[in-house]
């Protein structure tokens, strides 16, 4: 049975329209952000990388008291208004709810670009490929990591309380032990 023309066209085009909307995170029209463009973070923020506790961590504590919450945000070199909003409300909710926890060393915070090299260890241990939170609450020593997917559903950029609320909401069950 033939495709009409008319039906081929359609199908072109929404074909071309998916393959737009995947592809919107790697546009060019965003240009690429190099360390010196990262946007700043809160400065009392402590970026202790997840897989390296600080010495205040390791120093004078059982070790019951080293487990803890890594709070991890990927992203690409090339970003989208909607990763950079990703960035920007996690950063808000960390500093602004969870000081205390960082401050203890219950919980670390740390922003990584895939694209860096520096990074090509922590990438794989996480196995990002591109804007996602993750959260690994280390128990005993061992890893327990989530992929938060469900971000991409929170409306970012049109809910930033919603979205601000899920974020908080998804730590808080980590810091409770609720995986």
């Amino acid at each position: 049975m033939d495709i009409s023309l008319r039906a081929k066209t359609h199908l072109t085009i929404v074909t071309i329209l998916a393959v737009g909307l995947l592809c919107a995170c790697g546009s060019q029209a965003i240009p690429p952000t190099s360390p010196s463009d990262e946007p700043p973070g809160p400065s009392e923020i402590t970026t202790t990388p997840p897989d390296e506790p600080s010495t205040s961590q390791t120093q004078d504590k059982s070790p019951d008291l080293l487990d803890r919450v890594d709070v991890v945000y990927f992203h690409r070199p090339q970003r989208c208004p909607t990763c950079l909003c990703f960035e920007e409300r996690i950063r808000y909710v960390v500093s602004t709810y969870f000081q205390n926890e960082l401050d203890s060393g219950q919980m670390t915070f740390g922003v990584y670009n895939i694209g860096d090299s520096k990074n090509t260890d922590i990438v794989k241990k996480y196995g990002a490929v591109g804007s996602q939170l993750f959260i690994n609450t280390v128990k005993d020593g061992t890893d327990h990591i989530g992929d938060i997917q469900d971000i991409w559903s929170w409306s970012c950029r049109t809910n930033k309380a919603g979205f601000d609320q899920q974020v908080k909401s998804v730590i808080d069950q980590s810091l409770k032990g609720e995986e």
